[in-house]
């Protein structure tokens, strides 16, 4: 094999270089560097290193060093094509029984490497390296896709390949040294509890108790759509509890773990009424059409870009509700379903009259951080100039704090803070 810019790599007996071909008559130069060494048989030996980079390509030839010293015989790396290897990932992920929508987003992200790799000519697994996953990533980046979106596809590529080196389908795993710096999630929006209270009062029929669930309990509507009655837990004649145990695939929740969660008397207001002992509690409740249902009023209560907000918001409002109500970090984690405060921290979101009313409250020296009205009371139209938000003028405001007081204990930290470790 004729090498381009050889090099003996100081303190081993391979020379790196790049490789030399002929194509259509004319002598070409690899981009890639190759190893040339002698094996411990003394045979001539030739190793692809699937690298562009100099100081990568040292570094495998001193791999290679170590392995002849070793008395580890090179074994051919297996020409397996990147198509069938994606093809294996696919089988391998379809039998983890995942969500289908997660089985999608996999299948797509497997599909945009499979379309990188055909565009810059890429068909063998083995020539894949580090430098091709960051092709890729300004690939993605150059198709428009968000940042997560492209972050998310990068970490599958190197799931896949990783993959192929555990099944033996690649001798080494070259891709374990790459990183990039994380995507910063893009803003989603959030209902504010005035909103929340609006959509719930013009809403008709079952869409008023969906929304309420939503915002006042922060259950998805995949858990809304399977809630049944006998779900709630009942105390003293009252709605108490609600047992969110589905939703999901697999009848179960979306993170495989049941929860509870205690009823807002907003929540009780609506179904109490009309509570029964078994049976589904929606009928006629369907994601895309109540998602449909929701811009139009988002549109009509004259909203800020209306077409901007999802379902999902009214969960982004009871995970703010919570926060600035100084829910402990614990309980809230609970009440969501969530096992760490990652999402808790994403979903968290500071509305201006909440800020302002925090503000106000820091001003007066109110201890308690209650904000203490001026001696004449505001108008109506003055409440969100001052920060009083909508929900703490409502009957259920007494209510629902004193829920919240009952529930946190001493020893936590309000808000989405972790408790504080009493051994420092």
């Amino acid at each position: 094999m004729k090498l381009a810019d050889r090099e003996r790599v100081d303190g081993t007996r391979v020379t790196i270089g790049r490789r030399v071909y002929y194509e259509a008559g004319q002598q070409r130069v690899s981009r890639r560097y190759a190893a040339e060494y002698r094996d411990a048989d003394g045979r001539q030996a030739c190793e692809n290193l699937a690298t562009t980079n100099r100081s990568q390509a040292r570094r495998l030839a001193i791999e290679i060093q170590q392995r002849l010293e070793s008395g580890e015989e090179h074994k051919p790396e297996p020409n397996v094509l990147i198509e069938h290897m994606v093809e294996g990932y696919r089988q391998a992920v379809k039998a983890r029984g995942l969500a289908p929508k997660s089985e999608w987003k996999y299948a797509a992200d497997l599909d945009k490497l499979e379309d990188y790799c055909r565009q810059v000519g890429i068909t063998l697994a083995k020539r894949f390296s580090a430098d091709d996953l960051c092709g890729y990533r300004q690939w993605l980046i150059g198709q428009d896709y968000a940042g997560k979106t492209v972050q998310g596809a990068v970490v599958l590529a190197k799931q896949a390949f990783k993959w192929a080196w555990r099944q033996g389908l690649l001798r080494d795993y070259r891709l374990a040294s790459v990183s990039f710096p994380g995507a910063r999630a893009k803003p989603q929006p959030c209902f504010t509890s005035g909103q929340v209270e609006q959509l719930i009062e013009v809403a008709k029929g079952e869409e008023k108790p969906a929304f309420a669930l939503m915002g006042y309990a922060g259950l998805r509507i995949g858990e809304v759509e399977q809630l049944r009655w006998e779900d709630f837990n009942v105390g003293n004649g009252r709605l108490a509890m609600i047992h969110v145990r589905r939703g999901g695939s697999g009848d179960t929740t979306k993170d495989k773990d049941d929860r509870f969660v205690p009823v807002h008397p907003k929540i009780a207001v609506l179904l109490q009424p009309v509570a029964k002992k078994s049976g589904t509690i929606f009928t006629g409740i369907v994601e895309r059409s109540l998602l449909a249902k929701l811009k139009v009023l988002c549109g009509k209560l004259k909203f800020d870009q209306p077409e901007q907000y999802k379902l999902h918001s009214f969960r982004h409002h009871f995970a703010s509700l919570c926060a600035n109500n100084h829910v402990a970090h614990r309980k809230a984690l609970a009440w969501l379903g969530h096992s760490s405060s990652d999402m808790l921290d994403l979903y968290y979101h500071l509305h201006d009259e909440d800020s302002q009313q925090a503000m106000m409250a820091l001003a007066s020296g109110d201890e308690n951080g209650k904000f203490q009205e001026a001696a004449a009371s505001p108008s109506e139209g003055n409440l969100r100039a001052i920060g009083q938000s909508t929900i703490e003028r409502t009957p259920q405001a007494l209510d629902i704090q004193e829920l919240v007081e009952c529930l946190n204990e001493a020893t936590e930290r309000g808000g989405f803070e972790p408790p504080i470790d009493l051994r420092l």
